[in-house]
């Protein structure tokens, strides 16, 4: 068949990769490169240049199974790091919580860190947090959590506001990147799923030679890469009343027919796309809530509350005044080739403006929302995908559940090949 990609983030790139093997792949892509890639950039320092990702696109083994056989398969090396934290609250000049990493082989041991500057709140997190990650798992086979948003479960099962709200909150608010609204309507589930899925206990990963490697080994299979084009709309081809191919037009009014398309852009896009006989889609579509948020690169230590030789490399900032957190990653402490270079960091949502003169990079982003609503209709977008014989599929990090991250973005292309009779071709 001849088959359209539309969006080139990892949904796409990794449907591009399932279905090529079979079929005749092309894919389009609204940026100048491919959109897992489309705000990477260079750092040059001392007549050196390294790439950098933008996002930092880390994974835990245990969580990203299938990401870890994806790219086992097509050879892509990884390469532990290290994403211990401290949290501090504004002007603080040591932070109230901090653990750090005990490697152990391919193993990692979180303990407790800065034993010093700790109180009596600080004692008070940490067995919450302990708590949390001994009887949540507990909870959710008893049925407590059915049903249930995480702040409604913090509540119900007696944690304190300083677990939830200082650390709990603020670090998935920063994995989601969302608000602490949003995340407070997050299903208890999806979240007790991310943190007891050994999270705490097998290290954070990353693509050793970064997402633009991994990007050209997803390419592998696609016939045809178009960029700096936008499909502006998809329309089901009718001949003789039945379903007989799908027209895209671009944003150049030029028209492409392809036998089937799958759709691997954000939800309220996918929806503007769709005509009225995609009534049923669009509705479930438009379900998804997304917020932007901001990711600025820079040299400007100031947004990195505590940040030393000594300190954690991801370091947050928690204001009880502001929506979000600011969590900062010291990438000098994540990239072995930025170990000699001058403090560079990765933050998102900046509270503060970097200095003049230090802004390496920014980017935007548009995150989707997950409530147990949300989750409805994705299931219900699921079943549509199952149909055999549908022709345009939806795949992307809402359109399966869990937190949309990286993994979610590849079950979703991995659903859609399965139902389009392509196999997979790892276990898990």
């Amino acid at each position: 068949m001849k088959i359209a990609i539309v969006g080139s983030g990892i949904a796409g790139l990794s449907a591009a990769w399932l279905l090529g093997r079979h079929h005749q792949v092309t894919l389009f892509e609204r940026h100048g490169r491919p959109g897992m890639g489309a705000h990477n950039l260079d750092y040059t320092f001392s007549n050196q240049t390294v790439r950098i990702d933008v996002p930092i696109r880390a994974f835990n083994q245990n969580h990203y199974r299938n990401l870890v056989r994806f790219y086992d398969l097509m050879g892509v090396e990884t390469l532990r790091t290290d994403h211990s934290a401290a949290y501090s609250h504004p002007s603080a000049k040591q932070p109230f919580f901090a653990y750090r990493y005990l490697g152990i082989g391919r193993r990692s041991l979180p303990r407790p860190a800065g034993w010093r500057h700790w109180s009596l709140d600080s004692v008070k997190i940490a067995c919450d947090a302990f708590r949390f990650l001994i009887t949540a798992r507990r909870d959710q086979r008893r049925g407590f959590t059915k049903g249930q948003t995480i702040a409604e479960y913090m509540i119900s099962r007696g944690y304190s506001a300083l677990f939830s709200e200082q650390v709990l909150l603020p670090s998935f608010a920063a994995i989601g990147t969302c608000s602490y609204r949003a995340i407070r309507q997050y299903p208890a589930d999806t979240i007790i799923d991310f943190m007891t899925s050994g999270l705490l206990f097998n290290g954070i990963w990353r693509a050793k030679s970064g997402a633009d490697d991994a990007i050209a080994r997803m390419l592998e299979h696609c016939d045809q890469l178009i960029c700096n084009t936008s499909i502006v709309s998809i329309r089901t081809h009718v001949r003789k009343g039945q379903p007989a191919g799908v027209v895209l037009e671009d944003n150049q009014k030029n028209r492409h027919t392809f036998d089937r398309v799958v759709l691997a852009v954000q939800a309220n896009q996918a929806a503007d796309m769709l005509g009225d006989e995609e009534r049923e889609a669009r509705k479930y579509l438009r379900s998804v809530g997304y917020e932007r948020s901001e990711v600025v690169v820079h040299t400007d230590a100031r947004l990195a509350p505590g940040h030393g030789q000594s300190s954690p490399p991801v370091l947050f900032e928690v204001d009880s005044l502001q929506d979000k957190p600011m969590a900062s990653i010291c990438l000098n402490k994540l990239y072995p080739s930025l170990k000699k270079a001058p403090a560079i960091f990765q933050t998102w949502n900046p509270l503060r403006e970097p200095a003049p003169g230090t802004v390496v990079g920014r980017a935007f982003f548009e995150r989707p929302l997950v409530t147990l609503e949300s989750q409805d209709s994705i299931q219900k977008l699921r079943q549509l995908n199952q149909d055999p014989n549908r022709l345009i599929g939806f795949s992307g990090s809402f359109a399966h559940p869990g937190i949309p991250l990286l993994e979610s973005a590849l079950q979703s292309s991995m659903d859609i090949a399965r139902h389009w009779g392509v196999d997979i071709p790892w276990s898990i």
